[in-house]
C-alpha cells in the first residue's frame, strides 16, 4: 500500500495586465468618498413610542371547531377578515378530525393481530 502523500502546492496566480476591474475596488478611507451605513435595525425607546397604538386592533376570539371538537384561538385582521395566526393550525385540526372519525368507526370492536 502506498504512503499519503500531501498534493503539491498550487503556483500562484498573477494578475494579467490588461483587464481593468468592472468597478474600483476600495480600500478602507476615512475621507469624502467612504459610505456610511444606517442601522440594520432602528429601535425607538422614548416613552412616547410605546404608547402609540395601530388604528385598528386586531381581533381575537376563540372558535370551538365543529368537525375535530377543539378549541381554536385565531387572530384575525379586522380590514380583511383574513386569519394572522390560528392555534392549532388547520393541518392539525385536520389530523384531529380524521382521528376521530376512524377511532369511532373501531370502538366497539376489538382487532386481533395475526401472524
Amino acid at each position: 500500500m502506498d504512503a499519503i502523500r500531501p498534493a503539491p502546492p498550487t503556483p500562484p496566480v498573477a494578475q494579467a495586465s490588461g483587464i481593468a476591474p468592472i468597478r474600483p475596488v476600495a480600500g478602507p478611507s476615512n475621507g469624502p468618498d467612504s459610505r456610511v451605513l444606517d442601522p440594520a435595525v432602528s429601535v425607538d425607546v422614548r416613552p412616547e413610542a410605546s404608547e402609540a397604538k395601530p388604528a385598528q386592533p386586531e381581533q381575537r376570539a376563540y372558535v370551538r371547531d365543529q368537525d375535530s371538537a377543539s378549541l381554536v384561538f385565531r387572530v384575525t385582521d379586522p380590514k380583511t377578515g383574513d386569519v394572522v395566526m390560528q392555534i392549532p393550525t388547520e393541518v392539525v385540526l385536520r389530523a384531529r378530525a380524521y382521528a376521530r372519525e376512524t377511532t369511532t368507526a373501531f370502538s366497539g370492536e376489538r382487532l386481533v393481530k395475526t401472524a
